[in-house]
């Protein structure tokens, strides 16, 4: 790992590039012009400043940025590897987040040198740090991710639902007999039927919208910019998909849905107004959809 107790790769191999002094060999038998011996501050300098983004970049995306902005410092430009010529290094420094891109530089020039010298051990520790990112980003998704449902942990989705805006939808799902489900048939069963929705739910939105299990069979679903017409068209095309999709222990289990409109006091407001729709739906009876917007609420069967 790149820390204060040791310098880059890349930083070493340039203080010993400069280290060795002016070259012995004739002209004709030198890889380099003769200016490459001489102490290149503007390539350390460069390299430094590389590193130290690279301590606190936070995103793959960054990584690969301080790559490419490295390389330009040092006087090489990037080509895509179904273009590239003789000229290029073999390095892939996309790092796999778009089409591979080669450094290259004219040959026997100064900047050839220092990409020959310099990339290799920086795109070293780029590559520990990237690995470090992944597995910071795979432990955060781990964590904000519902285990058997797939769909975002309540806590996940409550912070998602704290940056709703006005003109957003959300609608919370109760499904109706689950606790029927988990009685006589067993807690598999019922583990069973929370995959299919999750499954379901997963299948029926897509981002930016955001679904997650509030509770054991509740669940919520945010869309942003959604009209509440539309959340329910897409509530009842859920509905019609989760009869086709439930599994046999859960051929009982309907969907009592209560839909919200974000308003001007937020998505908590907008998802107490959702929970009360859910219990009016409850004792309308069941599988049902009830809206509420504002201080009007209506039936939608």
């Amino acid at each position: 790992m790149i820390g204060r107790e040791r310098l880059s790769p890349a930083v070493t191999a340039a203080q010993r590039g400069r280290a060795r002094g002016p070259s012995t060999q004739p002209p004709s038998e030198r890889s380099y012009p003769a200016v490459a011996a001489v102490e290149d501050h503007e390539a350390l300098a460069a390299v430094l400043s590389a590193t130290r983004a690279l301590l606190t970049a936070a995103r793959p995306e960054q990584v690969a940025g301080i790559l490419r902005t490295l390389v330009h410092d040092l006087g090489g430009g990037l080509v895509p590897a179904r273009l590239a010529g003789h000229n290029a290094l073999q390095m892939d420094l996309a790092l796999g987040l778009g089409e591979p891109l080669l450094p290259w530089a004219e040959p026997v020039s100064l900047a050839a040198m220092r990409l020959t010298s310099v990339l290799p051990g920086f795109l070293e520790d780029a590559l520990v740090v990237l690995d470090r990112l992944h597995g910071e980003q795979q432990r955060t998704e781990e964590a904000e991710t519902d285990v058997l449902t797939g769909l975002l942990s309540r806590r996940a989705w409550m912070r998602r639902l704290g940056s709703a805006e006005p003109g957003d939808a959300l609608c919370l799902i109760d499904l109706d007999y689950f606790k029927v489900v988990n009685d006589r048939a067993g807690h598999a069963a019922g583990d069973e039927v929370l995959r299919a929705v999750g499954v379901l739910l997963l299948n029926m939105f897509r981002f930016p919208d955001a679904c997650g299990r509030y509770g054991g069979d509740e669940l919520v679903c945010l869309a942003p910019q959604m009209a509440v017409a539309a959340m329910v068209d897409r509530i009842a095309a859920t509905r019609l998909a989760w009869v086709q999709a439930r599994p046999i222990a859960g051929a009982s289990v309907g969907l009592s849905v209560g839909v919200a409109a974000v308003g001007s006091l937020g998505g908590r407001a907008a998802l107490h107004a959702a929970d009360a729709a859910v219990y009016r739906a409850k004792a309308a009876g069941r599988d049902r959809t009830e809206i509420s917007v504002g201080d009007q609420d209506r039936k939608i069967s």
